[in-house]
């Protein structure tokens, strides 16, 4: 197979939709909330191209699994988000000591 041809052969939605769930799955697996975030949203695109590719090839079996696969990937950002604020709020009400104050005032 020729360069030519093997460029042929590649699809470049196919190929946006694998570079985003690999860059997803490495995402998700950070330990940061903003990190957690990017990767689901990611995996938010990637498995909603999957399942139109399913659903225009009349693969229903790929586009039932990148169905649920986007269900879960939006519950996944939900999550996430909600874990976000909780942490941003629980940083923002931690007791922080007041200056001092001298026995003048």
């Amino acid at each position: 197979m020729t360069i030519t041809e093997l460029l042929a052969a590649i699809d470049p939605l196919q190929t946006i939709a694998v570079i985003l769930g690999i860059s997803g799955a490495a995402l998700v697996a950070g330990k940061k909330a903003a990190s957690r975030l990017s990767g689901f949203s990611c995996w938010i695109i990637a498995n909603l191209i999957w399942f139109f590719e399913g659903v225009y090839s009349s693969n229903y079996y790929l586009a039932a699994m990148f169905g649920f696969y986007w269900i879960t990937a939006v519950a996944g950002f939900w999550n996430s988000l909600k874990l976000k604020e909780k942490t941003v709020k629980k940083s923002h009400s931690a007791s922080v000591p007041l200056p001092f104050k001298s026995q003048d005032q």
